[in-house]
């Protein structure tokens, strides 16, 4: 069921709802009126005499006749005023009927019953239009909420393919040991491109000198002390220049460097690369 669809159901739930409480309302005005309308004067008792009755007497000449009862005096009418014989004719331009007359207590009941029916109607009719307001208030920022949102995420999955790098380990000799001896350079071939040439200061503190590539760049000299050690990644061709050899070891990638006998006062590793 969507929004609008709910939306359309509580406002035509609210208008019958509406609906019918006016239609109470004009039963209920109906009864009232009913109820208000104007009684048969003749219908109605007078009110009582606010006068005492007379405790008057009169004096009889001669005997009374039981069987004769004296005729009662006919009214006279004065011709200069006017009279009203029927309570269904309206009265002169100049005549005033009071109020206590023209209406009864039961009417003024009805008319203050009918102001405050009107007013509970009035107040129905308000209530309802505000929730009206409201509800579609309510509607409408659900509807933009729901828009806002997406209700539904798209996952895109990117699979890249795996690069296989397959590198074949080249088998290294246990121990390194020149091809060739020329003075005081002794030439090593590895068979690798790169590789890690550690000094160690093994029995005593030794000087070092690290050059690498065809125009042998200097890339690390010093002194190495007694019991420590200096590594350096090297790349191609390299020249490891031994300042006290006697004192010092070396390995590449772990494993001995066997140094010429003779030792000569300083000693220069020459690592060919293949």
């Amino acid at each position: 069921m969507t929004l609008a669809l709910k939306i359309i159901i509580v406002v035509v739930v609210i208008l019958v709802v509406g609906v019918a409480a006016l239609r109470i309302r004009k039963l209920r005005r109906d009864e009232i009126r009913e109820l208000s309308q104007p009684v048969e004067r003749r219908l109605m008792s007078p009110p009582p005499s606010p006068y005492a009755p007379s405790k008057g007497f009169r004096l009889l000449d001669g005997p009374l006749d039981a069987t004769r009862r004296p005729e009662p005096l006919r009214p006279r009418l004065e011709t200069d005023r006017a009279y009203v014989f029927s309570e269904t004719q309206m009265p002169g331009d100049g005549e005033v009927i009071p109020s206590h007359l023209r209406h009864n207590e039961q009417w003024a009941l009805s008319k203050s019953a009918r102001h405050s029916v009107s007013f509970t109607g009035m107040r129905v009719g308000v209530t309802a239009l505000i929730i009206v307001v409201i509800v579609g208030g309510i509607g409408l920022y659900l509807q933009h909420r729901s828009k806002a949102v997406p209700t539904t995420s798209t996952t895109t999955t990117t699979t890249r393919p795996h690069s296989t790098t397959t590198t074949t380990a080249l088998a290294l000799p246990s121990s390194f040991v020149a091809t060739s001896t020329s003075g005081e350079t002794a030439t090593y071939r590895v068979p690798l491109k790169n590789y890690a040439v550690v000094v160690h200061g093994a029995l005593g503190p030794t000087w070092a000198a690290y050059k690498m590539g065809p125009r042998s760049t200097l890339e690390w000299q010093g002194t190495v002390k007694q019991g420590a050690v200096e590594s350096l990644q090297m790349i191609g061709d390299s020249q490891i220049t031994i300042g006290a050899p006697k004192s010092a070891s070396v390995t590449v990638e772990g494993k001995t460097v066997v140094f010429p006998s003779p030792l000569p006062t300083t000693l220069v590793l020459s690592f060919v690369s293949s």
